[in-house]
Formats: structure tokens, C-alpha cells, sequence
């Protein structure tokens, strides 16, 4: 019999009061309604007012709304180039006949497909069809005519196909299965060189990919997927509104290279959507074909935003904590204790009874329900388990399909969502309860002694509404975790894209091949009904076998047409997954060297480079700085800078996927030439042990050691007592910050994690990580290249808190590119030495503080010049 516990008479008194005064203000309001109830002449002029309306809008969702958007503005620029005047007017039924519609893809092959290096895709025109007959829905309030659609999509075949030579063939469609995740993760934590803003963003990154891989969500289930302005005012009604209230600041309604970039990566679709041109198809094919055109279509455009060295975090960044909303520069203030300042995005303020709602469509912590359950096995510790409620499917705003998943413990933490999900939940400090700010607790308890059947974690209340996953912002003391703003989907795209090509991939990896590798795997194990309602489908519409069944047959033909044993020989399942075209030696970029030469010879980029200078010296001669220049001179100058540095971005991507691709072309062929060279008595030499990578951070180090243990074969304490050092280690590990100068140290002498071999042999607990170093060993006076705010980030190593510049200039450059940007003169900002820092030291201004760093620690800044 379970025990009763005692609930204390004040809290239950305080309870049942709340509910009360809930009711009391709930009937409030319901009086407060009833008294604006309409009469019935009210009704009457509204029976009239909905008559006059001649179509009202559809419930769209922002993808259907982004594709409208984008289509409006495709076809806003056509009119101006034909001279049609308004796009509204052009667009009428009675202006709009089926051979303006032909044209207007005629026009759009000449002007966007044809453009392109590489042949346009054939159902990407079909994409930019469907979308235009969608926008002329909205706008006439009736269907293109039947007859119509199929003359527009004869002519889009029969002539515009041969006539651009549009490719049909379909797009690889590559699927992830558990040898490729494991790969993956192992390459995550273990083996990769690139930076990330925050080590928190490479936890939520390998936790992302497990619950991709084990639920088959989309991106768009855990991460924040919005379409930003294109999906906010798709037909233009309040930017046309904003030009009528202010016409003397009216704009020609053209769009930039940017504008064309991304309305060319949105209609880029993926092969898993539906083209046909059947009736009703301008909107059902939105709302209920499963066309998973985030796999392929955008990431393109996404990328470029973080393309470069290392997505662009190359600079050494500083203070790794936790901060609250930031404003729309992603900066922040500190408070008089050194901590970012929590700025409220809402003006409104909720009242006491008004429920919070949620900001994004993004996994949050209400979703997720912790489970310690009594083992039915007697004599065995308890067992976590975790809920985790998926809402935010494709399609939620029209039809809901909410999907609910039980997990379970892996016995290897590399593979454990629950232990990621814990290391997330102490990381934020979510807990309800104090006291479980470590993973001992959670593992140490002991149900059956209270005859508990299962003990529910419950979560601070101003965390239910938060996402899981939040994005890392720049604020004045450098990048720092968000606690509110979600994770957006091209960070979490690009993170995949520069895994897979750091772990040697040949195909490209998306956030589909884990979708698919969920699907194909349940395939045949389970129902129909239960792989549907895995992947949010609807029942019996096929989609699985049209968009996510694997190209390569998952079946031993052979064997079965010659009616012989089906023979497992692994081989079957080798090549329907990916890491077989795996390898770890591929480039990852060109040379720099040879980069350079190749960007030098190309006419295009000599001829725009030779111009951005001219134009520059030529400001440079007349106005002395860039900014004193009138604004169509700054203007010319920005735009043939944009033009350089599209082109180069373009060669460069061209070059690598080209040098990518010969080198599994070429590294087969050079293997076959060494098999036939090969001695024949030959004996196989033992596979050397791979050195373990020494990182900048010792705890990363140790975590390697732990999650790449893949060994099964322990006692049950040794298990617990791996788990457990492997979410302490993680949760030490997200509040510290590693360089971009990180340089690889093989160290021999240790035992390689892939061999099976166990670090933990017995549950002992965690060692301790070195402290931090006192205040004391960081003297207050320190030398004239050492930067002041990396001595006080406690996120660093040690070394890297005392490391010194080679000139002061450098370290001038480092301050003011780094740590002062976009600061403004009168903000005031905390001195960052240990001892200043924990005296509560708070300059007033810029100038103050480095006149105080000057003075107190002899160290000088660079004069503030201009005033910022």
C-alpha cells in the first residue's frame, strides 16, 4: 500500500482559494460579455456586411503564406518589367489570360532558371506555378479556369522543358540508420575541430538528432521553423497600407539579390512533393501532400548566412552564461552584479489569472514529462522514463494530430535521450524540487522502499513555456545562451550540413535522413496505422511509399527470385544506409592556397574586384571615410560589394563540391590500383589504436572518454555510475567555451573509446574537475597584451584566460571588434578581473572603464577616436 503523505493545510487552503478567485473572475468576465452581446439590428448589418464580402481569406499556414509571399513578389517584378502597372490589376481575371500566365514562366526560366550554373529543375517550375495560381486565388476569390491549368502545364512541359533543357531526375534521398547516428555522435563530441557559440549548442544538437532519429519529427517539431515577414503579410495589404499613410517615403517596389536568393531557395522544392495540377490543388496540395521541402530547398540560402570560418564564429568570444530576452540586436545589459539584465518583450502585462501563452512553435519543456518508475524487478534500482508530446507537426493549425512517445534508458549515454534531456534540465536549473542539481539524485532513489509505483519530475513554472532548445546570442559580455528564444532551423540545418561533411559523408546530410531512417526502420515491424501515426500521416494515402520509402530495396531479391535461403549478410543493409560512402579522410575544403589562385584567374571576380577598388579609393580620394559619402554613392559601393562577394561565395562553393566529389571519385580507383599491387602473403597488420584528441577543455577531453565507451558488457553499477558521470561531465562542459584556435595533441598513451574498452570499471563516483582558479592568481596588474574581459571569463581555460597578443595592437583589435561592439559610450560596464569582479566594480561609460584599466591595471585600450 502506497503512503499517504500529508499535504500541508496552508498550501491546500491557498490552492482552493486560487480557485475561487479564478471563478470569481471568470464569471466577471462572462457578464462582462454578455453585456456586449449584439442585438439583433446588429446582426442584421452583419448578415449585410459578410454578403458585400466577396471572398474571405483561407487559414493558411506560414509556409503556404511564405510561398504566396514569394509568388507576389516574382510577379510584382515581372509587371514592372513588362510595363503591366499594378501587380493587382495584371493579376485579374480579366487581365490575366493564359498566355500572360505561360509568359510569365517563360519569364521566369529566362530570368532565374536559365541563370543558374547548373539545369533548372523541372519541378521547380511546377513549384512557382502552383504558388502563382495561389496568389491569383487570393486575389479573384476563385480558381484559375480548369481549361487553363492543363494549357499552362502542357506548355510548361512540352516547350518550356526541352526549350531550357529543365532536368527530371530525382534528387538522392539518403537515409540515416543507427551506424550512421552513432557515427555521427562519436564525430560530435570526439572528433570534431569546428567551434560552436556556446558548448551548450552542441548538446542541443546531438539531442536534436536522437529525437529526430527515434521519433521521425520534423525539424520544425523541436526548433523554431518561422518564415519570418513572408509569412506575416503575404499579399502585400500592410506594406501597401504603411505606402498610403506615408507616401513622400514610398520606394520603387523592386527587391535586391538577397529578395531573388530567397524566393529561388523557396521554390527549390524537394522531390517528395506533389506537382500535379488537378482541381483544388492550389491548396490542398499545402495542407495535406507531404512534400518535405525543407530537406533540399532551403538550406541552400541558409547556409550562406553562416558560411565561412566556421559559420562565422571565428572570433574568440567570451562569457558563456545564461541570459534572458534579448532585444532584436541580440545585445543585453548587465546588472551591478555582472549578469544580463532580463528585458521583457511584452508591453502587456498578463493578469494573475490570464493563462501564458506560448511565443514559438517550438519543443518546450511542458512537452516533456520525466518519468522514475519503481523496476518491476526486485532488488534493481529505479528506472527513468520520459514522455515526450510532439505538437508542432506539419499541418497542426488546420488538422492536429498530436503524437505522445514513451523512451527508455540506453544503457549507453552516447544514445540516451533521457540523459541529454537531464543534463538540459540541470543545465537550466528547471527542476521543481531543489536539491537535484547534480545526476546522482535522479539515480539514487529508492521507490519500492515507500511502496511508490512512479515518481513524476515536475518543472519550475516559468520554464513550462520556454523551449527546449534556445539559440546563443551576442550580448556585451559575448555569446551566451538565450532562455527564451528558441533555436532557429538554419542554425540547426547548418550544424548538420558541416557535421556530415566533417565526418567524411558523401551525401549531403539533412534532417530528413533521420526522418526517413525512423520510418524505413518501424516499416514492416509495426502496423500501418502505427507507422501513419509515427510520422504524421494520414491514413491510407500512401505517402510513406511516394516520399520516404528507401530508393535502395531492403530486400534480398536475388535470393528470393532464385528461391534459395534469404541469406543475412549484412550486405542488405550496409548499402540502404549511409555511412558505407563514408570517409573520414575526405577534404573538407580546398587549400587556401589553391583557392586563392583559382579565385584570381576567374574573369568575373577580377572584373568586380578591380571596380569595388576603384570605387573605394575613389570615395576614399573624395569624401575621406565611406560614411561621409552621399547615400546613392554608399549605396553603388554596398551593392558592388555584395555582387563580389556572391560571386566568390558561388566559385568557392562550386570548387569544393567539385574537389569533394573527385576525391571519392578518385580515392576508389587509387584503392583498387593498391589491391593489385598488393603481395599476395600479405599478412593483415592489427588495426592501430586511434589517438584520442586532446581539446582545448578538460572536460570535453573526459566526456569523450565516457559517451565513446560503447561497451555493454558491465554490471549494473558500472552502467550507472557511466551514466552518471556522462551527464556531469556534459552539464560542466555546456558552461564553458572553447577558441577557434584549438590545435589537435594525439596523445598515444590513451586507450581509444571505439575499441570497447571501458573507462569505468567500477561505480565510483565523478572525479572532480580542477576549480576554478582563485582571484589571487590573476595579479591585478597584468601585462599590456593580456585582454582584460578573457582574464575574467570564467568560461575559458586557464591558459586561455592569461593568453597573451603579440602586439598591443592586436589586442586593441581584439577588445574593440569583440567585446566593445556595439556598445554604447554611456552603457556601463562591470571591470572583468577577478578582483574588480568581485568587489562589484561598475565603471559609467567606455571611457571610464579604460581609463580604469589603464590606471589600475597599467594596461592601455585604444582611444576612442569618433565618438561611437
Amino acid at each position: 500500500m502506497a503512503p499517504i503523505i500529508q499535504v500541508p493545510v496552508e498550501h491546500t487552503l491557498n490552492i482552493l482559494e486560487n480557485v475561487l478567485k479564478k471563478r470569481t473572475h471568470i464569471t466577471r468576465v462572462l457578464k462582462e460579455r454578455e453585456e456586449q452581446m449584439p442585438s439583433g439590428e446588429d446582426y442584421d448589418q452583419m448578415e449585410v456586411n459578410l454578403d458585400n464580402e466577396p471572398f474571405l481569406q483561407p487559414l493558411d499556414a506560414d509556409d503556404t503564406k511564405a510561398s504566396i509571399y514569394y509568388a507576389r513578389q516574382k510577379w510584382t517584378k515581372y509587371c514592372i518589367y513588362r510595363h503591366l502597372g499594378d501587380w493587382r490589376t495584371a493579376i485579374r481575371k480579366k487581365n490575366c489570360g493564359k498566355g500572360k500566365m505561360m509568359l510569365f514562366l517563360h519569364w521566369i526560366c529566362k530570368t532565374s532558371l536559365a541563370k543558374r550554373r547548373k539545369p533548372g529543375s523541372n519541378r521547380s517550375l511546377h513549384t512557382y506555378w502552383r504558388d502563382f495560381k495561389m496568389l491569383y486565388r487570393r486575389v479573384n476569390g476563385e480558381y484559375v479556369d480548369a481549361n487553363n491549368r492543363l494549357e499552362v502545364v502542357k506548355y510548361i512541359d512540352g516547350t518550356l522543358k526541352p526549350l531550357f533543357e529543365l532536368r527530371t531526375t530525382s534528387k538522392s534521398k539518403p537515409v540515416a540508420g543507427p551506424d550512421d547516428l552513432l557515427l555521427l555522435l562519436v564525430q560530435l563530441w570526439a572528433r570534431d575541430e569546428s567551434v560552436f557559440p556556446t558548448e551548450d549548442d552542441r548538446h542541443d544538437v546531438a539531442t536534436i538528432m536522437l529525437f529526430q532519429a527515434y521519433t521521425g519529427g520534423r525539424p520544425a517539431e523541436f526548433v523554431h521553423a518561422s518564415k519570418g515577414k513572408a509569412s506575416e503579410d503575404p499579399l502585400g495589404e500592410r506594406e501597401e497600407a504603411n505606402k498610403n499613410a506615408r507616401p513622400r517615403k514610398a520606394t520603387h517596389c523592386d527587391h535586391d539579390e538577397d529578395s531573388d536568393a530567397d524566393i529561388d531557395g523557396e521554390t527549390e522544392c524537394d522531390d517528395d512533393s506533389n506537382a500535379d495540377d488537378g482541381p483544388g490543388s492550389d491548396d490542398d496540395m499545402i495542407f495535406d501532400s507531404e512534400d518535405d521541402r525543407s530537406d533540399d530547398g532551403t538550406p541552400d540560402e541558409d547556409m550562406d548566412e553562416y558560411s565561412g570560418s566556421d559559420s562565422g564564429y571565428n572570433s574568440d568570444r567570451t562569457d558563456v552564461t545564461m541570459t534572458e530576452d534579448t532585444d532584436k540586436c541580440y545585445t543585453t545589459e548587465i546588472d551591478e552584479c555582472g549578469e544580463p539584465l532580463r528585458q521583457n518583450l511584452d508591453a502587456a502585462k498578463l493578469s494573475e489569472f490570464e493563462e501564458v501563452k506560448r511565443q514559438y512553435k517550438a519543443l518546450c519543456y511542458e512537452d516533456i514529462c520525466l518519468w522514475i518508475v519503481q523496476n518491476p524487478k526486485r532488488g534493481e534500482r529505479d528506472l527513468l522514463a520520459m514522455e515526450v508530446h510532439l505538437r508542432n507537426h506539419k499541418g497542426v493549425d488546420n488538422k492536429p494530430k498530436p503524437t505522445t512517445f514513451l523512451f527508455r534508458e540506453n544503457p549507453l549515454p552516447i544514445l540516451c535521450p533521457i540523459s541529454h534531456i537531464l543534463t538540459r534540465a540541470i543545465r537550466d536549473n528547471a527542476v521543481l524540487v531543489d536539491g537535484y542539481t547534480s545526476a546522482e539524485p535522479f539515480f539514487a532513489t529508492d521507490l519500492g522502499s515507500q511502496n511508490i509505483k512512479a515518481m513524476k519530475v515536475h518543472w519550475k513554472p516559468e520554464w513550462l513555456k520556454r523551449p527546449v532548445f534556445r539559440r546563443s546570442v551576442w550580448t556585451t559580455n559575448g555569446w551566451v545562451k538565450s532562455k527564451t528564444e528558441p533555436m532557429p532551423y538554419s542554425k540547426y540545418a547548418f550544424y548538420l550540413n558541416r557535421l556530415g561533411r566533417d565526418a567524411g559523408f558523401e551525401d549531403r546530410l539533412t534532417s530528413y535522413c533521420f526522418r526517413r531512417g525512423c520510418a524505413n526502420a518501424i516499416d514492416g515491424k509495426a502496423s500501418d496505422a502505427v507507422r501513419d501515426q509515427v510520422m504524421r500521416h494520414n491514413p491510407l494515402t500512401g505517402v510513406f511509399n511516394e516520399a520516404y520509402n528507401n530508393q535502395a530495396v531492403r530486400f534480398n531479391v536475388q535470393d528470393a527470385y532464385l528461391e534459395s535461403d534469404i541469406t543475412d549478410d549484412g550486405l542488405t543493409r550496409a548499402f540502404t544506409h549511409m555511412s558505407i560512402r563514408c570517409n573520414p579522410g575526405a577534404p573538407k575544403e580546398v587549400p587556401r592556397e589553391v583557392m586563392d589562385r583559382l579565385l584570381a584567374a576567374d574573369p568575373e571576380i577580377v572584373v568586380l574586384e578591380r571596380e569595388f577598388k576603384e570605387s573605394h579609393t575613389r570615395i576614399k580620394w573624395d569624401y575621406t571615410f565611406i560614411n561621409r559619402a552621399p547615400k546613392e554613392v554608399r549605396e553603388a559601393h554596398k551593392k558592388l560589394g555584395q555582387q563580389l562577394k556572391a560571386a566568390t561565395k558561388s566559385l568557392e562553393d562550386e570548387l569544393e563540391a567539385e574537389h569533394r566529389k573527385d576525391y571519392f571519385y578518385y580515392i576508389h580507383n587509387e584503392m583498387m590500383k593498391r589491391q593489385l599491387n598488393r603481395p599476395l602473403n600479405e599478412t593483415v597488420a592489427e588495426e592501430e589504436a586511434e589517438p584520442i584528441i586532446e581539446h582545448q577543455l578538460e572536460e570535453r577531453t573526459r566526456l569523450q572518454l565516457v559517451l565513446c565507451d560503447l561497451s555493454k558488457n558491465l554490471s549494473p553499477q558500472a552502467i550507472v555510475a557511466r551514466k552518471v558521470s556522462a551527464v556531469n561531465l556534459q552539464i560542466a562542459l555546456a558552461s564553458r567555451k572553447e577558441l577557434m584556435t584549438r590545435q589537435r595533441r594525439p596523445s598515444p598513451t590513451c586507450k581509444n573509446p571505439l575499441k570497447g574498452q571501458s573507462p569505468i570499471c567500477a561505480p565510483a563516483p565523478t572525479p572532480a574537475l580542477d576549480p576554478l582558479p582563485p582571484a589571487s592568481k590573476f595579479p591585478l596588474v597584468f601585462e599590456k597584451t593580456q585582454c582584460i574581459f578573457c582574464i575574467g571569463n570564467e568560461a575559458l581555460s586557464y591558459g586561455q584566460r592569461t593568453r597573451k597578443f603579440r602586439r598591443p595592437s592586436h589586442m586593441w583589435d581584439h577588445v574593440e571588434n569583440i567585446h566593445l561592439r556595439n556598445v554604447p559610450a554611456e552603457q556601463r560596464i562591470i571591470c572583468h578581473h577577478p578582483i574588480c569582479k568581485a568587489e562589484g566594480l561598475i565603471l559609467d561609460g567606455v571611457m571610464l572603464f579604460k581609463n580604469h584599466v589603464a590606471t589600475v591595471h597599467e594596461v592601455r585600450l585604444r582611444p576612442n577616436v569618433f565618438p561611437r
